[in-house]
């Protein structure tokens, strides 16, 4: 089964990356959320009302299982994703996304102000078939 993961914040967080995450969920890809964010929300002590509840709300409505969702704790993202299996990762960050280009074999996509994220998503998908 092919894998995929979204960043959350400014990627699976905005509505047309959803809807695609969603039709790839229904043509059978594995869809994970791997985000930075800290897993317990005591670490936001200095944000005002912060919580996990959008992220986890998000994966809900998609049908993402909470064991799909990893939260690396302001980790770099390449180091989780370097000897797991997926295709692509989808992610706002240049940084991230050059360090796993770098560091696995996953193929990073940049979401922001790229407007053939999908194509390029899609190019990579049909190579891992």
């Amino acid at each position: 089964m092919l894998k995929v993961s979204f960043d959350f914040d400014a990627t699976l967080s905005t509505e047309h990356i959803q809807k695609y995450a969603k039709e790839l969920i229904e043509r059978g890809i594995e869809v994970w959320i791997v985000t930075s964010r800290w897993e317990n929300v005591d670490n936001y002590k200095h944000f005002i009302n912060a919580t996990n509840d959008d992220l986890f709300k998000v994966a809900e409505d998609l049908g993402i299982p909470r064991e799909r969702i990893h939260f690396t704790n302001m980790e770099d993202k390449w180091e989780f994703l370097k000897d797991k299996d997926f295709i692509v990762h989808l992610d706002d960050d240049w940084v991230e996304n050059k360090m796993i280009l770098k560091y696995t074999k996953t193929k990073a996509v940049n979401s922001f102000g790229n407007s053939s994220w999908r194509q390029k998503c899609e190019r990579i998908l049909k190579r891992g078939y």
